[in-house]
C-alpha cells in the first residue's frame, strides 16, 4: 500500500457513505434488484453539502456508476435513507474532485465542505438524526421517529445485541464520558451512553422498573409496546404478496421487504419480511 507524505495536502475534505443492503429499485420489468438504478448494494458515494431546504431528504452524491468496472463516475440526487454510515475522509482523486463541482445546469459548482471540521460536523449530525433521535426520541417525545437501515451503525443496537447475547455491562467497549453530565441527553447520546441505554433496555425489557434512569425506563417500556405491534404485523404479514401489503399503505418504518436470502440485524418496532421467487412472504423478523 502506497503512503501519502504527511506534507501532502488533500484536494478538499468530504462525507462519505454506502448505499444500504436494504435498498431495493423497481426496473423496467416491475421487479426489483438489489441496490439503485446506478449503485449497486454497499457502493460508496461521496455526499456533497445541503442546497435545498429539505433538511437534507435528498443530496447530490458522486459514486462509480454500476457496471463500469469502477472507471465511470456519476453525479445524481438521491434520498439519503438509502445511504448508511456517513464519515469523513479525504479527497485525492482529481476525478472525483472535478465531479463534485461540476456545474449544476451551466450555473456555478455546487458547495463543497469548507474544510475538515465543517464536514465532520455534517457527518455527526446526521449521525445524531439517524440513530441517536431515532433511539433517544423514545423518551424525549414518546414515540420513535424513523428506524435506521439494519446495516447503519448503532451503538444502542450493539448494546442491545450484547445483552441478548448474555454480556455484561462491563462488554462496554466505549470510553466513559469524561466532559458530559452525567445521564443528561448529551451523556446519553455519547457512543458510551447509546451503548448502555441499549443494554439496559433490552436487559431490563421484562422488568423495566428495575432501570434508575426514567428516561431509559421510558425507553424499554416503549420497546415492550413496540415489539407487541411488529409481532401482530409479521402474523398478518406471512403468506401474502409485496402487492398486497404495498396496496394497505404500510409504512416503510414498520415493514421492510427483503429479496434475496442476506441476513439483517433485526430493528426495534420493524418488520423484516423475505420474499421469494414469487413475491410472497416466506420468513419474517422483528425484535
Amino acid at each position: 500500500m502506497i503512503e501519502r507524505p504527511a506534507s501532502v495536502e488533500p484536494l478538499t475534505w468530504g462525507v462519505v457513505a454506502n448505499v444500504s443492503r436494504e435498498t431495493f429499485t423497481r426496473q423496467q420489468t416491475d421487479t426489483k434488484r438489489p441496490g439503485t438504478r446506478h449503485f449497486v448494494p454497499g457502493a460508496k458515494v461521496w455526499v456533497l453539502p445541503i442546497v435545498w431546504g429539505d433538511g437534507g431528504d435528498q443530496r447530490h452524491v458522486v459514486g462509480t456508476r454500476r457496471r463500469s468496472g469502477g472507471r465511470s463516475l456519476i453525479r445524481l440526487v438521491m434520498n439519503t435513507d438509502r445511504l448508511v454510515n456517513y464519515r469523513v475522509r479525504p479527497v485525492w482523486s482529481p476525478a472525483v474532485y472535478a465531479a463534485m463541482g461540476q456545474p449544476l445546469n451551466g450555473g456555478s459548482g455546487l458547495p463543497m465542505y469548507s474544510s475538515k471540521e465543517d464536514a465532520q460536523q455534517a457527518a455527526d449530525v446526521r449521525k445524531w438524526l439517524r440513530t441517536r433521535e431515532t433511539h433517544l426520541g423514545l423518551a424525549l417525545n414518546g414515540e420513535m421517529s424513523a428506524m435506521h437501515n439494519a446495516d447503519e451503525t448503532c451503538e444502542f443496537c450493539d448494546g442491545r445485541d450484547a445483552a441478548l447475547a448474555g454480556a455484561g455491562e462491563d462488554a462496554n467497549p466505549h470510553p466513559f464520558p469524561g466532559t458530559e453530565s452525567e445521564h443528561s441527553v448529551d451523556w446519553w447520546s455519547t457512543d458510551h451512553g447509546m451503548w448502555r441505554c441499549g443494554w439496559l433496555a433490552e436487559r431490563h425489557r421484562g422488568f423495566p422498573f428495575r432501570i434508575d434512569d426514567l428516561g431509559v425506563r421510558h425507553i424499554a417500556l416503549l420497546r415492550r409496546r413496540l415489539s407487541r405491534d411488529a409481532a401482530w404485523l409479521a402474523r398478518v404479514s406471512a403468506g401474502r404478496t409485496a402487492a398486497e401489503l404495498e396496496s394497505d399503505g404500510i409504512s416503510r418504518a414498520r415493514l421492510r421487504l427483503v429479496r434475496g436470502d442476506h441476513p439483517l440485524r433485526p430493528l426495534d418496532g420493524v418488520v423484516h419480511a423475505w420474499l421469494d421467487d414469487g413475491d410472497r412472504v416466506v420468513r419474517t423478523q422483528f425484535c
